[in-house]
C-alpha cells in the first residue's frame, strides 16, 4: 500500500504532461499485449489445417482443399481460398495466379502491419513529449527562482527533481514500446516471407492441376 502512494506522489508531481503519457504507456502496452497473441506463428499458419489443404490439392479435389481451408479464419488460409475461388473462375495461368497472391497480399499485410506501426508513433511520440514536460517544468523553475532568488537551494533541486519526471517517465514509455515495435516488424517480415512461400507452393500445385486437368468442378 506503501509503495502504491509513494508512485502516485510521485506521479502527480510530475506535472499534467504525465497524464497523456500514461495513457500512451497503457494504449502501447495493450497493442503489444494484442499483437503478441495475434501474430502467433501457430495461430496465423494452422499447420493440420495446411497439411490436408495440401493432400487434397495433390489429388486434384480443389472442393475439398476449399472446405477445409475455410474451417480456420487466419492469414495463411484467406490466402488459400482466394487462390483456389480465382483459379476456379478462370485465373489459372500463371501470370493471372501470381497476380490474385498480389491482390490478396495487398489486403492482408496491412493489417498485419497496422497496429505495430502505432507502436512505433508511441515510442517516437513519448519522449518528446516527456521532454516538453521537462521544458515547461524548467521554465516554471526559473520562474520561481526569479521571485525567490538564489537563496533557496531547496526549490531549484525540487524543482528540476520534477521536471525530470516527465523525460523519465517518457523514455520507460518509450524504450520498451520501440523494442516491441522492431521485434514485430522482423515477425511480421517472417510471416511475409512464409506466406509468400506457402502461396508459390499452392500456384504451383494449381498449374500441375491445370496442367493435367484433373480438378474435380463444383
Amino acid at each position: 500500500m506503501d509503495l502504491i502512494l509513494d508512485v502516485l506522489r510521485t506521479f502527480s508531481k510530475g506535472g499534467i504532461l504525465m497524464y497523456p503519457l500514461l495513457i500512451l504507456g497503457i494504449v502501447g502496452f495493450a497493442i503489444i499485449i494484442e499483437r503478441f497473441m495475434s501474430l502467433s506463428i501457430a495461430k496465423l499458419f494452422p499447420e493440420k489445417i495446411l497439411e490436408q489443404v495440401l493432400i487434397f490439392l495433390k489429388k486434384g479435389e480443389l472442393d475439398e482443399a476449399l472446405k477445409v481451408a475455410k474451417r480456420e479464419d487466419t492469414v495463411s488460409t484467406r490466402l488459400v481460398v482466394f487462390l483456389i475461388e480465382s483459379f476456379l473462375k478462370g485465373r489459372s495461368s500463371e501470370d493471372n495466379l501470381k497476380l490474385a497472391a498480389d491482390e490478396i497480399a495487398s489486403v492482408e499485410i496491412p493489417k498485419l502491419e497496422g497496429l505495430v506501426n502505432a507502436i512505433g508513433a508511441i515510442a517516437s511520440v513519448a519522449p518528446i513529449l516527456g521532454f516538453l514536460g521537462t521544458v515547461t517544468g524548467m521554465i516554471q523553475v526559473f520562474e520561481a527562482l526569479a521571485l525567490t532568488g538564489l537563496g533557496h537551494p531547496e526549490i531549484l533541486s525540487k524543482g528540476i527533481s520534477q521536471a525530470l519526471l516527465t523525460t523519465a517517465f517518457g523514455l520507460s514509455i518509450a524504450i520498451p514500446s520501440l523494442a516491441a515495435y522492431w521485434y514485430f516488424k522482423s515477425k511480421i517480415s517472417y510471416i511475409i516471407s512464409e506466406l509468400e512461400s506457402l502461396a508459390i507452393e499452392i500456384i504451383n500445385l494449381l498449374l500441375d492441376i491445370a496442367r493435367e486437368g484433373r480438378h474435380n468442378e463444383f
